[in-house]
């Protein structure tokens, strides 16, 4: 009887290790986070590294992790395929909707950015220009978690951007989340100190 409680409290406390987000968590090295990926993290520059985890979502294919070599693990960049979308932006505005309210269930509501920066220019700020703002730099549609309480699994701050995908057709966008870890703050400082 003792031995089953043990193996069920083992059991237990392995899922709470790896809840974090992909299975990844603060502060792991590039090793631990080999163990967590179907294979090997392939370096890219700087502190990152490019990996395929194991938990990972069917929307993203690509994945970015941030490794510093004091500090460990300190940022998580998902990357979705391409969303080829109308002008209006209707598919890439479609999963972005959908995505922000399946981490909301995780996260609680987030602050949602969906705004046109060039207020000289209304000609732009129509529906029918959403997609070409957002290409040329003068939309934004974003959702933060953190921004006013504290996020579990060691996190700052958790962000979904739109983004325009470059190299693809040109009414095709991408969705990256970010997941920025408390020690995050520990690198930037790290790296200011040469000024």
């Amino acid at each position: 009887m003792r031995k089953l409680f043990l193996v069920m409290i083992f059991g237990l406390i392995s899922t709470f290790i790896y809840a974090a987000p992909f299975g990844l968590k603060m502060g792991m090295t590039v090793e631990e986070i080999a163990e967590q990926c179907e294979e090997e993290p392939s370096y890219f520059e700087d502190d990152i590294y490019f990996v395929k985890p194991i938990k990972k979502h069917p929307l993203f294919d690509y994945y970015a992790v941030y490794v510093n070599e004091k500090t460990g693990l300190y940022q998580i960049r998902a990357i979705s395929s391409p969303i080829t979308t109308n002008k209006f932006g209707t598919e890439l505005k479609n999963a972005f909707n959908l995505l922000k309210d399946r981490i909301a269930k995780t996260y609680g509501k987030p602050k949602v950015t969906d705004k046109y920066s060039n207020s000289s220019d209304s000609y732009y700020q129509q529906d029918e220009y959403w997609f070409y703002s957002l290409r040329e730099g003068s939309r934004e549609l974003s959702a933060v978690w953190g921004y006013d309480s504290a996020l579990s699994d060691e996190l700052e701050s958790v962000a979904l951007k739109c983004t325009v995908s470059s190299g693809f057709y040109e009414g095709t966008g991408q969705l990256v989340l970010y997941y920025d870890f408390k020690n995050t703050s520990a690198v930037e400082d790290e790296q200011d100190e040469v000024f």
